[in-house]
């Protein structure tokens, strides 16, 4: 894999990234750097905040619809800030899981067109949300790191 670059979120789950190159990592200010995967449909775009937090917008070749996105680090993103539209069903979904919840560390919300799981141990906040309908083919939900 290669190495993030500094940078902010620059698209929402289920919303379409602009402007992008494919690269090895670099990048300058005109592009972003899209990084993929070797003998694999999966292209991400990846960031790494100030706060060490890193965040992966899974990409749709075709159509740069971000079809999935992860994160991993000593706290939690801005979630609503990731997932967009999508937050508010998100909200909804987590508060109902949590009355059934078999333990504090995980949780999974499972909608019928949007999925999100995340996962927390001391101080390793990590998750990872997609749109099951708008995987690219040859893309599996296992793909989504």
């Amino acid at each position: 894999m290669l190495a993030a670059a500094a940078g902010s979120v620059q698209a929402q789950l289920g919303s379409t990234l602009g402007n992008a190159a494919i690269g090895s990592g670099t990048s300058n200010a005109l592009a972003a750097v899209i990084h993929q995967a070797d003998n694999s449909a999966v292209r991400w775009q990846e960031t790494t905040d100030a706060n060490q937090i890193r965040v992966r917008q899974y990409l749709s070749p075709a159509t740069g619809l971000v079809y999935a996105v992860s994160w991993d680090g000593p706290a939690m993103p801005d979630v609503s800030a990731l997932l967009g539209t999508w937050f508010e069903k998100y909200r909804q979904g987590a508060s109902a899981a949590l009355e059934s919840a078999s333990g504090l560390h995980s949780s999974r919300v499972d909608g019928s067109d949007f999925i999100v799981e995340t996962h927390v141990r001391l101080r390793d906040f990590s998750g990872r949300a997609w749109l099951p309908d708008a995987l690219p083919a040859g893309v599996a939900a296992a793909d989504i790191d």
